[in-house]
This record gives structure tokens, C-alpha cells and sequence, in this order.
């Protein structure tokens, strides 16, 4: 069997966390925050809450994903599945969890990235490669969405992110 890989990231949001929840709930629109997606929208009659689903198009290798929420506690957390991949070879089973809470006068967004690997072959090239990639891509989408919900700016590939405001949690 193989094992499950989580990556926990934290940041804070200088906005109240009423303000926060309603830009992180506007599913379709993800692409406003994280950097790899140049493309999302809502799929399903639905566009919040237990079984909306989205499209995203991501900027490598021309690959996409179809994202459903799998959980929602409202204005505190939701849980998004992605139940198909195209050219993203390897990936099993992939999950982000997504909670805020406030914090005096901010909010602060706590993210858990949970994936399986295929098989010996792509376990072994995840923990030679692919977390490194992976913790990045999370660290990217904190920062991003930090970047995004502060500014209103629309964060692409090309955004300068503050990295160093993403804290690691084990």
C-alpha cells in the first residue's frame, strides 16, 4: 500500500476572517490566488458547498484537473477532492484541506496538501522529487492567495511572492 503524503502550510491574512471565507469560498474562481492555475470554474448547478465542482487548466504541461468539495464547515473550512487528473501522471489520490481562524484583527489560512502515489515506482520519484515540487506548489498557493485576497491583485506565474510568510507545520 501506499503511504499517504501530507504537507501543512500557514499563513496570515492581514483581513477579517468573515472577508477571507467569502474569497476563499468563490470556488470557481481559484485561479485569482494560485499561481499554477490559468484557468478555473465552476462545473456543477452548485457553486459552494458539499458537491460543487470545478475545472481547473494548470500552466504545465497543459494539464488540468476536475475538483469537487468533499467537506464544508461554513466560514471556517472546506475539504476539495480532485477526482480526475490529465498529464499529471503518478498521483493517485489528492486532496486539499483548506481552515482559517482569526487571530486579533487577521485571519489565518492553514492548508493541508494529502496525496497518494500510483505505485513503488512514483513513491520512490516522490520522495526523490516530487514533494520538494509539491511542498512548493502549496507554499505557492498560500502565499498567492495571501497576495490576492490583501491586494485584489490577480496572481499569475510571473507574481513576486513572499515566500518567507508561509510557515511549515509539521
Amino acid at each position: 500500500m501506499n503511504s499517504i503524503t501530507t504537507i501543512k502550510r500557514e499563513i496570515t491574512i492581514q483581513l477579517p476572517k468573515e472577508k477571507v471565507w467569502s474569497l476563499l469560498a468563490d470556488f470557481g474562481n481559484v485561479c485569482h490566488g494560485h499561481p499554477k492555475v490559468s484557468k478555473s470554474y465552476v462545473t456543477s448547478s452548485i457553486t459552494q458547498g458539499i458537491g460543487a465542482t470545478r475545472h481547473c487548466d494548470f500552466t504545465m504541461m497543459g494539464a488540468s484537473a476536475e475538483e469537487k468539495i468533499v467537506a464544508w464547515n461554513e466560514g471556517q473550512s472546506m475539504k476539495i477532492q480532485v477526482y480526475q487528473l490529465k498529464k499529471m501522471p503518478g498521483i493517485k489520490d489528492l486532496s486539499l484541506e483548506l481552515s482559517i481562524r482569526e487571530n486579533a484583527d487577521d485571519t489565518v489560512l492553514t492548508g493541508h496538501l494529502n496525496y497518494t502515489m500510483k505505485n513503488k515506482f512514483f513513491d520512490f520519484m516522490n520522495n526523490m522529487v516530487m514533494k520538494k515540487m509539491n511542498a512548493e506548489l502549496i507554499d505557492g498557493i498560500m502565499a498567492g492567495h495571501k497576495k490576492y485576497f490583501e491586494t485584489g491583485e490577480i496572481v499569475t506565474e510571473k507574481t513576486k511572492l513572499d515566500l518567507n510568510k508561509v510557515a511549515k507545520l509539521k
